[in-house]
C-alpha cells in the first residue's frame, strides 16, 4: 500500500473587481476597486466581497442551475442559499452498494492504429535522449476508466483521446508536469477532465455571461476537454463535436488556430513525434533536454545531451522492472514479532451497544458535515463493512478489533480510494486492507520485527506513502508506522483509543480549529489539511 502522495496546483479563487464611479471624461470622479474572494466546497460556493451590494449583484447576476447545465457545467449554490436542515442520504447498515461495471468500446481500428504508432516513436526517442521523462509517462488507464467516464458523462469521448488514455493515462507531477507538450503544458489523466472542468465552469457561472459559454468564441463551455495544463490557469483542450485542439487562458478568448491548435489530437501527436525525430520545432518551441535528461521545449534549438539514454519502452503496457523478492522472516522471527498467531476459526463477535451508539452518533455528525462541505469526499465513503469481514481479519491477526474500530467498520468500511481519513493525509482502511497491510508488514519485517512493526498492532488508516496509523492492542492507544521509521508511540500521533481521534477529528471539522497543528480546509469538494505551524 505504498504509493505516490497527490498534489494539485489551482488557480486562487480570488476575483478584483474594478469599478468605475460616473463616466469617461469626468476627472471628478475616482475609480475604485472592490476584492471579493470566492471558496468553492464542492457545488456550494462562498462569495465574500468589501462591498455587499457588489457581491449580491454578483449572486443574482450568476447563472441559474439550468443555464449552467445548458452550458454543460454544474450547477453552483451559494452558501448562503443552501437549505441546511436537509439531512444527508444516509449509510443503511444492511444495505451494501454494489459499484457498477463499465464496458469498454472498440475505437476505430485505424485511429488506434495512428495513436500507438505515434506513441511508440514518441517512447523511442524519450528512451534514446530523454529517459528521465520516459519513465514519468504513466502507464495507460484501465479500460474501465474512460469507459466509466463517458457513462457518466452521456457522451463519447473522440476515439483518438480514448485510445491516448489507454497508452498513457497523463503523467507524473502536477498536473502532469512530468511530460510537457509545449510550451509547457502536463499531460493530464482522465480524471483530470473534470477537475479543470469544474475550476473553469465555476468562474463562468459566476460571472453570469451565457456569451461567454461559447467553444467557439467564447472563454470556456462545459463540453471542451481538457488534456493539458500548465497549472497557472491555461489548458489545452479537444472540442469533441470536431476533435479540434485548442487553448484557453482564464477570461481569454478560446483560440483553435494558436501555437498549439491542431486538427485531432492524434494530428498533434503525430507532428509531436516529428518534431522530435527530426530535432525541429514544434511550431514555435524546439525539443531541449535538462541536465537531468528530462523533455523541455525552448525558443532555440539545443544540442542533446549525452548520457541520458534509458532503452526505449514502446509497448503501451510496459513491464514492469521486478524488485528483488525481499528474504521471507523465519518462523522464530514471526513468532518473536507477534505476527505468527495460532489458526482459529472466523468468529463474528459484535460491538456493545453503548459503543456502537456512541461510534454512530460520531459518524452521523461526519457524515453530515462532509455531505454539506466535502460532497467529493463524502461520496468515497464505503459502505458498511460484513461482520464476517472483520472476523476473518481477527482470525488472520489473531487478534480482536476494539469495539469502537469494529462499530466504525460496521458503520463504513474504510474512508475510500484517497478518501476520508485523519489528518493530515490519512485515509481509513477496509476490513480486508487492515489484514492485508498487517500481513504485508509482517512478511517483510525479517528480524526487526518486535522494534520496526509488531504484530499486536492494528493498521487503520493508511497515509500511502509507506505509512499508518495503528491501534496497539495492549493499550488501546494509537501510534504511527512509516516504514523509513518504524513506530512511534508518542508525541502528536498518540489518542487514548480509535473514538477519542475520531471524535477530535468531527470537532475540527465542525468549529474549522486545529487539531494538533493541522486545520480542515476543502478544494473542490474535497476534504484537505493544511499545517498551522509554517
Amino acid at each position: 500500500m505504498i504509493g505516490p502522495r497527490r498534489a494539485r496546483v489551482v488557480r486562487p479563487a480570488l476575483v478584483a473587481v474594478l469599478l468605475v464611479a460616473g463616466l469617461a471624461g469626468e476627472p471628478d470622479l475616482i475609480e475604485h476597486s472592490v476584492m471579493c474572494s470566492s471558496m468553492s466546497s464542492g457545488d456550494t460556493v462562498s462569495l465574500s466581497c468589501d462591498d455587499p451590494e457588489l457581491e449580491a449583484r454578483i449572486k443574482a447576476e450568476a447563472l441559474t442551475p439550468q443555464e449552467a447545465k445548458a452550458i454543460g457545467c454544474p450547477p453552483i449554490q451559494f452558501e448562503d442559499d443552501q437549505v441546511t436542515d436537509e439531512p444527508p442520504p444516509s449509510f443503511a447498515p444492511d444495505v451494501i452498494d454494489v459499484e457498477p461495471t463499465y464496458t469498454p468500446r472498440t475505437p476505430d481500428p485505424a485511429i488506434a492504429a495512428r495513436v500507438n504508432q505515434a506513441w511508440d516513436r514518441v517512447e523511442r526517442w524519450l528512451g534514446a535522449h530523454a529517459s528521465a521523462t520516459l519513465r514519468k509517462l504513466k502507464f495507460g488507464a484501465d479500460p474501465r476508466i474512460p469507459a466509466g467516464w463517458e457513462a457518466n458523462h452521456g457522451r463519447r469521448l473522440p476515439d483518438d483521446l480514448y485510445v491516448s488514455y489507454l497508452r498513457h493515462d497523463g503523467a507524473d507531477g502536477n498536473l502532469g508536469a512530468g511530460f510537457q507538450l509545449p510550451p509547457s503544458y502536463g499531460l493530464l489523466s482522465v480524471s483530470d477532465i473534470d477537475y479543470i472542468n469544474w475550476s473553469n465552469c465555476e468562474d463562468l457561472v459566476e460571472s453570469g455571461d451565457r456569451d461567454a459559454a461559447d467553444p467557439e468564441n467564447g472563454v470556456w463551455h462545459g463540453s471542451l476537454l481538457a488534456v493539458g495544463s500548465d497549472s497557472s490557469g491555461r489548458e489545452l483542450f479537444v472540442e469533441p463535436r470536431t476533435g479540434r485542439v485548442g487553448e484557453a487562458a482564464w477570461q481569454e478568448k478560446l483560440t483553435y488556430d494558436g501555437p498549439m491548435g491542431w486538427p485531432s489530437h492524434v494530428a498533434m501527436l503525430e507532428a509531436l513525434a516529428g518534431a522530435l525525430e527530426r530535432g525541429e520545432a514544434l511550431r514555435d518551441w524546439y525539443p531541449v533536454v535538462t541536465a537531468g535528461c528530462e523533455l523541455r521545449w525552448a525558443e532555440e534549438p539545443a544540442p542533446l545531451r549525452p548520457g541520458c539514454a534509458g532503452g526505449p519502452r514502446p509497448s503501451p503496457t510496459p513491464t514492469p522492472t521486478v524488485e528483488p523478492t525481499p528474504e521471507k522472516p523465519t518462523t522464530e522471527e514471526l513468532r518473536a514479532g507477534g505476527c505468527l498467531p495460532p489458526r482459529r476459526t472466523p468468529r463474528v463477535h459484535m460491538p456493545g451497544p453503548g459503543v456502537s451508539a456512541e461510534v454512530n452518533a460520531v459518524w452521523r455528525r461526519l457524515e453530515r458535515w462532509l455531505a454539506r462541505r466535502a460532497p467529493a469526499t463524502y461520496k468515497l465513503l464505503r459502505p458498511p463493512a460484513r461482520p464476517l469481514d472483520i472476523a476473518r481479519s481477527e482470525a488472520v491477526m489473531g487478534l480482536r478489533f476494539p469495539d469502537d474500530l469494529r462499530a466504525s467498520l460496521l458503520r463504513h468500511d474504510g474512508g475510500g480510494s484517497w478518501g476520508f481519513g485523519p489528518a493530515p493525509f490519512y485515509e481509513l482502511m477496509s476490513a480486508k486492507d487492515i489484514r492485508t497491510e498487517w500481513k504485508m508488514l509482517c512478511d517483510i519485517g525479517g528480524d526487526q520485527l518486535g522494534y520496526w512493526w509488531h504484530g499486536r498492532l492494528i493498521p487503520f488508516a493508511d497515509a500511502h506513502d509507506g505509512g499508518n496509523l495503528f491501534i496497539d492492542t495492549r493499550t488501546g492507544k494509537t501510534g504511527e508506522f512509516f516504514n523509513e521509521e518504524g513506530l512511534t508511540l508518542e508525541g502528536d500521533v498518540v489518542w487514548p483509543t480509535y473514538l477519542a481521534l475520531l471524535k477530535a477529528t468531527t470537532r475540527s471539522l465542525e468549529t474549522g480549529r486545529p487539531i494538533r497543528g493541522w486545520r480542515p480546509k476543502v478544494v473542490k469538494g474535497e476534504l484537505q489539511w493544511e499545517s498551522t505551524r509554517g
